[in-house]
């Protein structure tokens, strides 16, 4: 486990994501990456507008044998992740962000933290891994679709 703490800024998008790149293995590194990008620009936007001024956690979870990944970030907000849209229109500058997160990670959800705000994951699968046959960490993580 590797951990990452970022102040609620834009620049902390790009640090998160040069941050990740090289600790995670090349066929999930893409997809980590811009999930990293989302996650991490929801969060910002989140604690800016809830004025905490918290530092936002960027956790990466690599399996050590290369199968997944596992990815979290904290934001301030106590609100329940929002189903991903099915669309979204055109002419819409955001909204796209959940969407890429649900076509990207092989699951993902969020979890409330004990003191305020919650960590929203998503696990990826590496190519070589076998297939899942249930939900990683259970007691930590909640399931998107549950």
């Amino acid at each position: 486990m590797t951990c990452l703490h970022l102040p609620p800024v834009p620049a902390s998008v790009r640090v998160a994501r040069h941050w990740a790149a090289p600790l995670l293995p090349a066929d999930v590194r893409d997809p980590v990456v811009l999930v990293i990008s989302e996650l991490v620009t929801n969060a910002v936007a989140v604690d800016t507008a809830a004025g905490t001024g918290n530092d936002i956690e960027v956790e990466l979870v690599v399996d050590p044998a290369g199968r997944h990944v596992t990815l979290t970030v904290t934001d301030a907000s106590d609100r329940p992740l929002p189903d991903a849209p099915v669309t979204v229109p055109a002419d819409k500058d955001g909204g796209r962000g959940l969407l890429l997160v649900h076509a990207l990670a092989d699951d993902h959800g969020w979890i409330p933290r004990p003191r305020g705000g919650k960590r929203v994951w998503a696990l990826f699968r590496s190519l070589a891994a076998p297939p899942r046959r249930g939900a990683p960490c259970p007691e930590r993580l909640e399931r998107a679709d549950a």
